[in-house]
């Protein structure tokens, strides 16, 4: 990716316009920068956002052989499975709300044990490569939603190739 122009990014579709100049994957280091220059209003992405009863909500804004780009919406008390990002460079833009972050790692047992747990508020970003596994959500209380903007280079993997199961250790 060019780094000579850094402008603020002001419009989801000046963002789209940037990744369709884009041809080839970014690095998380790369996604992190792009997704540092995001000044997106309330208004332009609150017409993306939806939200479902049952499970957090995403609605796909961009897609590209190099990148997917998704507004998700998340009620009080939805998650995200437990999952890793494998081939995938992802960052996370927190628009609205709070987001918690759960990491894990596999033990001698090959069991998943919790290894650390943060909160990010608007304007925060976190960012999750290959491997590393994570689930994340919205833990506050009835009634306060979450908006969160992902972008991801390449596009991810269905989720059945990503998930971890079995038993969680704290």
């Amino acid at each position: 990716m060019a780094t000579a122009h850094r402008s603020t990014i002001e419009m989801i579709d000046a963002l789209r316009t940037v990744l369709a100049k884009v041809e080839r994957p970014l690095t998380t280091q790369e996604l992190l920068e792009l997704a540092s220059r995001l000044n997106i209003p309330a208004s332009q992405w609150r017409e993306h956002l939806t939200f479902d009863p049952h499970q957090f909500s995403h609605r796909t804004i961009y897609e590209s052989p190099y990148f997917e780009i998704n507004v998700i919406g998340w009620r009080s008390g939805q998650f995200s499975s437990v999952h890793d990002h494998r081939g995938t460079a992802c960052c996370v833009l927190v628009l609205d709300g709070v987001l918690t972050n759960i990491d894990y790692q596999r033990d001698a047992a090959n069991e998943l044990r919790e290894t650390s747990r943060f909160d990010l508020r608007p304007g925060e970003m976190l960012s999750r490569n290959d491997w590393e596994i994570h689930r994340c959500g919205n833990e506050q209380p009835c009634g306060v939603d979450l908006a969160t903007l992902h972008l991801y280079s390449p596009p991810l993997r269905p989720l059945e190739e990503r998930q971890h199961h079995g038993y969680l250790i704290a």
